[in-house]
């Protein structure tokens, strides 16, 4: 699923600089960020409900959250110029994915939440939370 979010990204948000997978949200905070504006998708966390099946098989509804992170580097002592970066990269991520659903999803995305955080040295970095479905299936035997 993380690779079908990445493609929706760089082709329904032409406002970022790109979108990559990752893995580690804290590598991206201390590491050499690449360009300001580049979006990041990681997994997160998965919560599957009880077997729906008696018999006959294996059917599980898993709820799917994942990251989107992008950081913005640009100098401006007080943060205003970034702050007001924020919103230009935060919708465009919005209007990609809110209610599109993944080909692998059994229900459209939704937005869970965000949060902001300055980085200092002239970056910050904002994260958003997002969730579907999909079904874990198994087999008959």
């Amino acid at each position: 699923m993380i690779a079908e979010i990445v493609t929706r990204l760089k082709d329904a948000a032409p406002e970022l600089a790109d979108a990559l997978p990752a893995e580690d949200i804290e590598r991206l905070t201390k590491a050499t960020a690449p360009k300001s504006g580049t979006a990041f998708v990681l997994p997160y966390r998965e919560r599957a409900e009880p077997n729906q099946r008696a018999t006959g098989g294996h059917l599980q509804m898993v709820a799917v959250q994942f990251l989107v992170a992008f950081v913005i580097r640009q100098y401006d002592a007080r943060g205003g110029k970034r702050a007001l970066a924020f919103d230009d990269f935060r919708s465009a991520i919005e209007r990609a994915l809110a209610g599109w659903a993944p080909p692998s999803a059994e229900e459209p995305l939704e937005l869970v939440g965000g949060q902001a955080t300055a980085l200092g040295n002239g970056a910050s970095i904002y994260v958003q939370t997002w969730q579907t479905s999909r079904f874990l299936e198994g087999s008959d035997t």
